[in-house]
């Protein structure tokens, strides 16, 4: 079979020859300006908390409004210094210090769930059939689609020179079901979840499988790259999961502790997931989503939409690690359109909420924790606390003291220069990040942008979200 053509306008990456030199160099010199950058918070806000001249009309809301932006401004560049000094220092170490084992390739079972994927499912088919390794077998689960997804898989079963694909139906029971049902026909020891609508590159599971092989290594996550970027909020979305993987991930790389293994490509070993089908988080039954025909028990839970997240928690609770491999790709569609963000972010921020309360309620008690150079618990505490309930809420209060301040007439001079200052650092950041993720440098222009887009539209999704999940509204996956 033939590699599936890409649609114009699709992006593929390039893999480029690096100048291990050049990119050492570019690492320390945007570590050294970010550490100036931070130092240099107090003297932002200065002009509006001592601006004397602005103080008797306005008190203490000079105190209110600056203090704010002192705040955020703090957390986010001692956070920014934190994760990207790791996340280069395991660049360093991993990516320019080490290359990849050719001879490592064990059987491998790639697990595909499928619902109403009829516009994905053939190209995401033909690009797992072409994957550049020798040895493996594709179990493609249809979910109960509504329209002619297994109809257009099925004629894609059978034996390939390098592979197997396996076509298989069942009545909707949700992804987590699925790919608990495609475990159960697997065979190999190391099993790859993929997504209906991603692509894999022809060398993943290549880069992938040394990794696993690793000592206490459980699982592996892939790079996760927008591949659809023909309008301004798709561009803005593959600059988000740029840095995202970039840094944050890559930084909880370098300790072993990836909390999240994204659905699109994440390669897990066989015998741990055995141990997570044992935990009495999944052994409940589910009663989040999908029919009850559909449902289908195994490492994979039903209690949240988020099931990657919590496979891959599970991992790390039981003791084990978790590691990113940036040069293992899968394509992914991202939306195009604001409802369909807002839908899929509204998703993602209620399973993150859901898999946090197993934790605290299942996998935080559980006595493997030692393990780890850092405890998982302190990582959660410091990450998820971070992200999920204090950077949206700054981040929104942060723009809305500015809109004040520049309405009330107050001296923004400072805080205008920080916040350019702080631009040209993400963008040098993401530049580094464009090298070694072999991505386009013209996703730069819409970098300056993020911090608008996630508070604009991002934290619109998670305050609906909240509302949601503390008024328990069901969901379903579609």
């Amino acid at each position: 079979m033939t590699t599936h053509p890409r649609l114009s306008g699709e992006f593929k990456a390039n893999k480029r020859a690096l100048s291990k030199v050049i990119v050492r160099q570019l690492l320390f010199i945007t570590s050294v300006y970010g550490l100036l950058v931070t130092i240099s918070v107090p003297w932002a806000v200065d002009a509006i908390i001592f601006d004397e001249s602005r103080y008797a009309n306005w008190g203490y809301t000079s105190y209110l409004w600056g203090g704010t932006m002192l705040l955020f401004g703090t957390v986010i560049m001692l956070r920014w210094c934190a994760v990207q000094s790791v996340a280069f220092w395991e660049y360093d170490r991993r990516i320019l210090s080490k290359g990849v084992d050719p001879d490592d390739k064990p059987f491998v079972s790639i697990l595909v769930p499928a619902y109403n994927e009829t516009d994905t499912i053939e190209p995401a088919l033909h690009a797992l059939v072409a994957l550049n390794y020798p040895n493996y077998e594709v179990i493609v689960i249809d979910d109960g689609s509504t329209d002619d997804t297994f109809v257009k898989a099925l004629p894609l079963a059978g034996r390939y020179e390098r592979c197997t694909v396996q076509v298989i139906r069942k009545p909707n029971g949700g992804k987590w079901s699925a790919l608990n049902l495609a475990y159960r026909y697997s065979k190999a020891e190391y099993v790859l979840c993929v997504d209906a609508d991603s692509r894999l590159n022809p060398d993943a599971l290549g880069y992938l499988v040394p990794r696993l092989r690793g000592s206490g290594v459980a699982g592996v996550a892939g790079q996760v790259t927008v591949r659809n970027r023909d309008r301004i909020l798709t561009r803005l979305q593959a600059a988000e999961y740029l840095l995202g993987n970039g840094g944050m991930r890559m930084a909880l790389s370098f300790l072993g502790l990836v909390t999240v293994v994204p659905g699109p490509i994440g390669l897990y070993k066989r015998a741990v997931l055995e141990e997570i089908s044992k935990l009495p988080c999944n052994q409940r039954a589910a009663a989040s989503h999908g029919d009850e025909d559909g449902k289908v028990n195994g490492p994979l839970s039903g209690e949240t939409f988020a099931e990657d997240f919590q496979l891959s928690l599970s991992c790390l609770a039981l003791g084990y690690r978790v590691v990113y491999e940036p040069r293992a790709i899968a394509y992914t569609k991202a939306p195009h359109l604001v409802e369909t963000l807002l839908n899929q972010r509204y998703r993602w921020m209620r399973g993150t909420w859901q898999v946090l309360m197993i934790y605290a309620r299942d996998l935080r008690s559980l006595p493997k924790d030692d393990r780890h150079p850092v405890p998982l618990s302190i990582i959660m505490v410091l990450l998820y606390t971070a992200d999920v309930y204090v950077i949206p809420i700054l981040n929104f209060l942060f723009w809305i003291a500015l809109v004040s301040a520049a309405a009330a007439g107050m001296n923004l001079l400072g805080i205008g220069l920080w916040i350019t200052a702080v631009s040209v650092l993400n963008v040098m950041t993401a530049a580094i990040y464009v090298l070694l993720h072999d991505d386009d440098f013209r996703l730069l222009p819409v970098v300056p942008f993020l911090d608008l887009y996630q508070a604009l539209l991002v934290n619109c999704a998670w305050v609906i979200a909240a509302i949601d999940e503390i008024r328990g509204s069901r969901m379903k996956w579609s």
